[in-house]
């Protein structure tokens, strides 16, 4: 079994742990939101790691009174300026496998020198240089990635991120219900498997899009990304109704569409469905709902829940394993993806 592989299927017993964690530190995370006042949250990050801080900031945003941002530590660290007078205020979060990260330690040690920011690391690696100059560490070092793409440690920074929030908004339901989704991962993994597994290492496909909305949009970012990671194939992301904006025109019978269904407006979302399969596309979706409410080729059935966000935790196990198979098809290495780094430090830093 190959560490990827391993890591796809050992990610619900890290999100036990991280669950765990999180609640035991719901009570400094509170505190220390308390303490700040913060005017707004800017959640930092690279690559995965900012797909994750989307998702957070419609978290934040939905949940707390406050403003939210996310912002690619690339994008920071060569546009300082712009940034900086409107990040005055703000509560730094900065979710991180490596917390080694250049663009992402290099813009919040300007952050914090300038503007004093309060800061919070959530990393899964003890000790790292950007631990040690958060002025809150949340440690989940089980969920640390030891192959090049990251998906395990994917999993656990979305559930920490919503865990976070909630624990700022104190909303208890919001925690029950994330560990509802956890103690469900191995009965949906188990029941889902062989036929992501068949679907993943079929020929009739060589593209893929992802569409997902709302708190799900930035694990529907990290979807993406395993797939162009992993199985070297494009995969872009879009809002589920915004793919008729143009990119339909890419979609045809060679087309994977993964698609994390909302609970709302189910009509609107069959009638994109229909007009997808009629353009030749193969149709996953994941879903509350059964299949005949979509009309999709395969629906993976999940529970409702009355924060939508959490969905995202079981979803994502469908494109980490589609992405794994469709590599291992394709003869790739899934743990070392040729010319991709796990974590970037610039020369000179």
């Amino acid at each position: 079994m190959s560490l990827t592989e391993l890591e796809i299927f050992t990610q619900y017993e890290a999100l036990e742990k991280t669950y765990e964690y999180l609640l035991a530190n719901a009570p400094r995370i509170k505190q220390f939101y308390q303490k700040h006042q913060p005017k707004s949250l800017a959640f930092i990050g690279c690559g995965s790691s900012l797909c994750q801080c989307r998702s957070a900031e419609m978290s934040a945003k939905i949940r707390l009174p406050i403003p939210a941002v996310s912002i690619a530590g690339g994008d920071l660290l060569v546009n300082y300026p712009h940034y900086k007078k409107m990040l005055k205020g703000a509560m730094l979060i900065a979710p991180t496998r490596s917390g080694t990260t250049s663009e992402v330690v290099l813009s919040i040690k300007k952050l914090k020198r300038d503007l004093k920011s309060p800061c919070i690391c959530i990393c899964c690696r003890e000790d790292s240089e950007l631990s040690k100059i958060a002025d809150l560490t949340l440690v989940i070092p089980w969920a640390f990635d030891e192959s090049v793409c990251q998906t395990r440690s994917v999993t656990n920074i979305y559930a920490a991120n919503l865990l976070m929030v909630a624990a700022m908004a104190d909303e208890k339901i919001l925690f029950k219900e994330v560990h509802a989704a956890i103690k469900n991962g191995p009965k949906f993994i188990q029941a889902n498997q062989a036929v992501l597994r068949k679907l993943g290492s079929q020929k009739s496909w060589d593209n893929v899009v992802v569409l997902a909305d709302s708190e799900l949009e930035g694990i529907g970012g990290s979807a993406a990304l395993h797939f162009k990671e992993i199985a070297i194939v494009p995969a872009p992301y879009y809002h589920i109704l915004d793919v008729r904006h143009g990119p339909v025109v890419l979609i045809d019978k060679k087309t994977l569409v993964v698609m994390a269904c909302s609970p709302f407006e189910i009509s609107l979302q069959k009638d994109l469905v229909k007009d997808l399969k009629k353009r030749g596309a193969f149709v996953l979706t994941v879903s509350s709902k059964s299949k005949e409410n979509f009309g999709s080729d395969l629906n993976l059935r999940i529970p409702e829940y009355k924060n939508h966000a959490v969905a995202g935790i079981p979803f994502i196990f469908a494109p980490q394993l589609l992405s794994y198979c469709k590599g291992v098809a394709r003869g790739l290495n899934p743990d070392l993806p040729r010319g991709l780094d796990p974590w970037i430090v610039l020369k000179g830093n």
